[in-house]
């Protein structure tokens, strides 16, 4: 190949990978960059032209007891959901795995919780929790589990944990796909081999099962992480961070704080800590994905 062609060939495929580059540029790094540098100025309503404070966004936000409130709750929530999620998901998985009639009906009903859009998802069970109306006041009471009406979203106490569930329910249907799938490829030999040894369901289950589909419960953990951290439909919908910020996470207050308060440094700099925070996560996961690769 002579020294023409050879630039001819680098030219197009410089050609070819610009677009891709431009867009990366305009949709991440731009926007990291501007977040960066509004992170260093405050501004507010009463204070329209932003003034320059260096970290001091980061000073009163480390200084400020809301921020910790915020981190606990994001903690508390993410915890919450992708444990329940994965244990859901997962015995949702083994049942759905084994043949019995209508399970391909059961299979595609019990998708439909996390199609739904979080928005719509959250007008219903609004309903569904209303203090008067709401069929969980009126069944919990029937039982006598509680002895009066309960405003579930009203309360600082019951409110984050009220949306909570609903995120549980939402979302588990994502993580028993994936696990239907892994138990797809387990090795049925080994199930068999263990069986002859003695082995119960339980000893199939801790040293077969669950060694063979570990790389999806992996993956699974970090990306539903990832996604329940950064959530924002539900919580916005259902209490938009209220009480006070009892059930505010990280991006509920980002955008109370922006697009409410007008406070854009401090929102700013809130954005930041979670980007730092994600990226731990989002790390971990592309390192699972690339060593998935290497042993495939």
């Amino acid at each position: 190949m002579d020294s023409s062609s050879f630039k001819q060939e680098n030219r197009m495929a410089i050609y070819f990978i610009a677009p891709t580059f431009i867009l990366i540029i305009i949709l991440f790094f731009y926007p990291l960059a501007r977040t960066i540098i509004d992170s260093l100025f405050k501004s507010s309503l009463v204070l329209p032209k932003p003034k320059f404070v260096g970290f001091g966004n980061y000073i009163d936000v480390l200084k400020d007891p809301t921020f910790y409130q915020i981190l606990k709750n994001s903690v508390l929530w993410t915890v919450v959901v992708v444990i329940f999620q994965f244990l859901l998901g997962l015995g949702s998985a083994f049942l759905l795995h084994k043949w019995f009639p209508g399970r391909d009906i059961v299979r595609a009903l019990i998708i439909l919780p996390w199609i739904v859009p979080g928005v719509i998802t959250g007008m219903l069970w609004m309903l569904l929790y209303d203090p008067q109306l709401g069929m969980i006041n009126n069944i919990l009471y029937q039982l006598g589990i509680i002895g009066e009406y309960m405003t579930w979203l009203s309360d600082k106490n019951t409110a984050l944990f009220s949306v909570i569930l609903v995120a549980i329910w939402k979302g588990f249907p994502f993580s028993a796909l994936m696990y239907m799938a892994a138990l797809q490829g387990v090795n049925q030999e080994l199930i068999e081999a263990v069986k002859i040894d003695g082995a119960g369901r339980w000893g199939q289950f801790f040293h077969i099962i669950i060694p063979e589909i570990s790389p999806i419960i992996r993956t699974t953990l970090l990306l539903t992480t990832v996604w329940t951290f950064n959530y924002f439909e539900l919580i916005y919908i259902m209490t938009n961070g209220g009480p006070g910020t009892s059930s505010h996470i990280f991006p509920t207050y980002i955008y109370n704080l922006a697009f409410t308060r007008f406070r854009f440094g401090l929102a700013s700099t809130y954005a930041l800590i979670t980007f730092a925070m994600l990226s731990i996560f989002s790390v971990l996961y592309l390192r699972e994905l690339e060593k998935r690769k290497m042993l495939d």
